[in-house]
């Protein structure tokens, strides 16, 4: 009778085993490949207070940024910044400043390898705005009869433009990012003056250029809020 109970044992464990194999390979298998970013991600651009390395004249200023997954794979995204530009020659004293606010979204083509995975290669476009202010302090130039001097007062404009959008994000650590873009912007429309043209406009660059060519590299921390 024990022989007899302890086999009935292992044909009820080895059916109830058999039972739940038989359940796991009926699931169905994860065939999304999207992140699941849980939460909004904030960054800041640390490549904007040293700007003057690879343009000419003095450019500074700060920008951030916020993120969210509102669809999968898809990224609406807000940047905000402020930016001054000098430029001194014998000739003129230029200065410009103002701020100025980027709305878009990126879509990633990059496939989650895992659950965890939020590693992104994305494509983007940008709506771009800024509000800002030049000034000529003084100027200088010499014609054939005599050598002309003077200044203009300060004069408020602004400005609108798209932005086509290359990057990467890559998590170095929990909930933190780093990742870099690359940027091509065509200038839509701009206030004008007579005199003196407008030559810098915050957030887009050289303003004399219908397009312009910019890279950021950013640093970004994710603020969880919840599960999906």
């Amino acid at each position: 009778m024990k022989i007899f109970g302890f086999i009935l044992l292992i044909c009820l464990l080895t059916q109830n085993s058999f039972g739940q194999e038989q359940e796991l390979k009926k699931m169905p298998k994860r065939t999304d490949k999207f992140i699941r970013m849980q939460g909004i991600r904030l960054g800041m651009d640390v490549t904007r207070p040293f700007q003057d390395f690879w343009n000419k004249g003095s450019r500074y200023g700060t920008e951030f940024s916020a993120d969210v997954e509102l669809l999968p794979n898809f990224f609406p995204v807000v940047e905000t910044g402020w930016e001054k530009f000098k430029m001194n020659h014998d000739y003129v004293s230029y200065s410009g400043s103002g701020s100025y606010t980027r709305l878009g979204c990126d879509y990633n083509f990059l496939p989650a390898e895992h659950k965890l995975d939020k590693d992104m290669l994305y494509v983007g476009l940008r709506y771009g705005f800024s509000l800002a202010k030049q000034r000529v302090s003084s100027y200088s130039f010499e014609n054939y009869w005599e050598q002309t001097t003077g200044s203009f007062p300060s004069q408020n404009y602004h400005s609108h433009w798209l932005e086509f959008v290359l990057g990467m994000k890559g998590e170095i650590f929990e909930n933190f990012f780093m990742g870099w873009s690359i940027r091509g912007k065509v200038m839509l429309a701009q206030k004008e003056f007579e005199m003196p043209p407008v030559y810098f406009t915050p957030g887009y660059g050289n303003a004399t250029n219908s397009f312009n060519f910019d890279f950021t590299y950013s640093v970004y921390y994710t603020l969880p809020f919840g599960q999906k």
